[in-house]
């Protein structure tokens, strides 16, 4: 009789309880779910990380795809100063912007005139940027060249080794001789007795060309003179350029 109180107990309990009971064994169930899940996740259920698990993969150095050496590595290459294109080796005999300075290729030295006369006399020196009084034609005019006084007949000489490439005369300049002392450089001789050169002949520095005359009519006030002047590229300059002498020397 006992019995079948306690077996009637047990079964209105349930009746009244099963609601709960059901809960009870779900929360159970999902408990446990989840417990299984992180023991899976955090290795402990089957001796590694889930390898499904993306998110966070366990990075095993041996099974990386690729060992990194710096000397292979894409991003970060070993950088030869010999083979960088960017910071080539930079060597101070094969720089086209910085070649070596061998002396030996130096451009040559100056030219150096010698006088063109024995016995200097400045009477006149060169003036292209201010006016100066001609006293053979009475007016103020530029002056080419300078002019070097003596007496008829002093000897003239060339002033440096060249070749002969006029002999003319006119009326205001008189016999004059041009030598030609290289393709951008002649010297011009005016107001010469007759000259003792000829078109195409070579001279030697210090060799006579002429005497000393009074021929150039332009400049007749001044007597015996040599007018002498300097071209560059066919360009008038001032002979003092290249002469040691000049009326202030």
């Amino acid at each position: 009789m006992e019995k079948k109180q306690s077996s009637q107990k047990a079964k209105n309990f349930f009746k009244k309880n099963v609601y709960y009971i059901i809960m009870a064994v779900c929360l159970l169930a999902i408990a446990a779910m989840v417990t299984v899940t992180v023991l899976i996740n955090n290795g402990v259920i089957g001796g590694q990380d889930n390898d499904l698990n993306n998110d966070n993969p366990v990075i095993n150095p041996d099974d990386d795809d690729q060992t990194i050496n710096p000397g292979d590595d894409d991003d970060n290459p070993t950088v030869n100063p010999g083979d960088d294109d960017d910071n080539p080796t930079v060597n101070p005999g094969d720089d086209d912007d910085n070649p070596t300075i061998n002396p030996d290729d130096e451009k040559p030295a100056a030219i150096v005139f010698a006088s063109p006369v024995t016995n200097v006399n400045v009477i006149q020196g060169y003036s292209m940027d201010a006016l100066v009084w001609n006293s053979t034609l009475k007016h103020y005019a530029v002056h080419n060249g300078i002019d070097f006084g003596g007496a008829d007949g002093d000897n003239v000489c060339a002033v440096y080794d060249g070749v002969v490439t006029s002999v003319t005369y006119d009326v205001l300049n008189g016999h004059t001789v041009t030598i030609k002392h290289s393709d951008t450089l002649s010297t011009v001789y005016s107001s010469l007795n007759e000259p003792a050169v000829e078109e195409g002949q070579t001279v030697k520095q210090g060799g006579v060309i002429g005497t000393m005359g009074v021929t150039a009519t332009a400049e007749y006030a001044l007597g015996a003179h040599l007018h002498f002047s300097v071209l560059e590229n066919g360009e008038i300059v001032n002979p003092d350029s290249y002469l040691t002498i000049s009326e202030n020397k």
